[in-house]
């Protein structure tokens, strides 16, 4: 029975078998190259923009390593000009330091001349003053009459002037 039935059913699957081939062919002829086409060119178009993409990829990679390097020399640059603006300022400060230190011993010398020359006119100042001081004793003592005992009043009276004038 089952043989039966499949027996049956044989007329029918051979008439939807000849259908099924028909339309194979015709979908094969007309529309599988046509929709296969598209696939392909759609994978073809998809495949393309993951190459661009891979491609864009390395070029901003590239450019990446190219704007690292260009700033790696920049800060070396930076680096080196701070290097040299601090040696030239060092080198300014020696300057600034000993033409102050010459200036000091300029202004040094000057003053030590300056106190040897106050000193040398308090000198001859001090033996215009003795000379003076001297000649008024002189004359003291040629104008009394000198015994020893006057002598000794003098002097003493001579040093205690010198020391008022001290």
């Amino acid at each position: 029975m089952d043989f039966e039935v499949i027996k049956s059913y044989l007329p029918e699957m051979g008439t939807q078998l000849l259908g099924f081939l028909i339309v194979f062919f015709i979908l094969k002829r007309f529309a599988f190259g046509p929709v296969l086409g598209i696939v392909d060119a759609r994978r073809k178009k998809i495949e393309d923009e993951f190459s661009a993409l891979e491609k864009q990829k390395k070029d901003l990679e590239a450019l990446e390593k190219e704007y690292r390097l260009r700033l790696e020399k920049i800060e070396e640059a930076a680096r080196e000009k701070i290097q040299e603006a601090s040696k030239i300022g060092q080198t300014l400060a020696k300057d600034i330091q000993e033409s102050a230190r010459l200036d000091v011993k300029k202004f040094f010398e000057r003053t030590q001349a300056d106190i040897e020359q106050e000193i040398t006119k308090g000198r001859v100042a001090m033996r215009n003053e003795i000379v003076e001081i001297s000649s008024m004793i002189a004359e003291k003592i040629l104008r009394e009459k000198l015994d020893a005992r006057e002598h000794e009043k003098m002097v003493e009276k001579f040093v205690k002037e010198l020391e008022k004038i001290s």
